[in-house]
């Protein structure tokens, strides 16, 4: 009985370079460095020039669920990549195309 889970490889590779997770980490780290800033370094300067509303700590929250929601987004639908042709020989025969180029007769 095959697997039909034998193609998982190619995958697994294609989601290496998605962009969903690369926002998302791009996201977490923002996002946790404007949090930690906003929770720790803000002055009372700054709250006045932004109207009373700590702006580092609700932007970086709202980075964090965005990192959520991308992560969450590409685990739920993953890329899927089209199934490999059974046989990946191509038309120029098994080794492939002559390497001297075409026959001259």
């Amino acid at each position: 009985m095959t697997d039909p889970e034998a193609g998982a490889e190619p995958a697994a590779k294609a989601g290496l370079f998605d962009l969903r997770r690369i926002l998302a980490l791009l996201f977490v780290v923002y996002g946790t460095v404007l949090t930690v800033m906003g929770a720790t370094v803000t002055s009372q300067s700054d709250l006045d020039r932004a109207g009373g509303v700590n702006v580092n700590l609700w932007v970086g929250v709202g980075m964090l669920i965005g990192a959520a929601a991308f992560a969450g987004w590409a685990a739920l639908r993953p890329i899927r990549l089209p199934p490999a042709p059974a046989h990946p020989e191509s038309a120029d025969g098994p080794e492939g195309p002559d390497p001297a180029g075409p026959d001259p007769r």
